[in-house]
């Protein structure tokens, strides 16, 4: 287990005793161990992941010694991504894939899925894109939009698929070209998925 070594100790009260605190570190809160289990009820943990630049703030809602006396901070919450044609998987055929950096949680309620600063996926005569979980190929968005032209904003529809997520899901982004997604030379866009937790 890494130490946490970075904190901002907010004091004692005299009444209710140490106070909750605010605390970082590049390692998952684990309930039953120290620090996590010694903190007060309604502290703040910021968990940095180093290996893909990412950031999620856990709050200790219970103090029963239990990795699930802390939870992801409730409310809206947006992954987003910045991915290029050369991330992508080439298939073998039409399509070519990329697994986002971050899950979406156990728990969540996914509501919208859009992109952002869209350059077109050029090289061939087409490119559109679905997104899904890895199982349901289109769970995140409904219709096949294009990615083909350069856009500012595109709206890829409400969900298709269960919007609930009873455990944690990979998103799949798959972009299909129209003859070989070989031929795709260029392209990048910005993703983001707008879920409830």
């Amino acid at each position: 287990m890494t130490a946490i070594a970075n904190y901002v100790d907010q004091g004692f009260d005299p009444l209710l005793g140490k106070n909750p605190e605010l605390r970082w570190g590049k390692t998952l809160p684990d309930g039953d161990q120290r620090p996590w289990k010694d903190l007060k009820v309604g502290s703040l943990y910021v968990y940095y992941d180093a290996t893909n630049d990412l950031a999620r703030t856990f709050r200790k809602a219970k103090n029963d010694q239990r990795d699930d006396d802390w939870c992801v901070l409730g409310g809206l919450h947006c992954i987003t991504e910045t991915v290029t044609r050369a991330q992508f998987t080439d298939g073998g055929s039409t399509a070519g894939t990329y697994n986002l950096a971050e899950n979406i949680p156990a728990g969540a309620w996914v509501m919208q899925t859009v992109l952002e600063n869209v350059t077109g996926f050029t090289g061939d005569t087409s490119a559109v894109l679905i997104v899904g979980d890895g199982t349901d190929t289109d769970r995140y968005n409904t219709g096949t939009p294009s990615v083909f032209t350069t856009v500012t904003a595109l709206d890829t529809g409400v969900p298709s698929g269960t919007k609930i997520h009873t455990a944690e899901k990979t998103v799949t982004l798959t972009i299909t070209s129209g003859a070989d997604f070989t031929n795709v030379a260029a392209g990048q866009l910005t993703i983001r998925i707008y879920y409830l937790k």
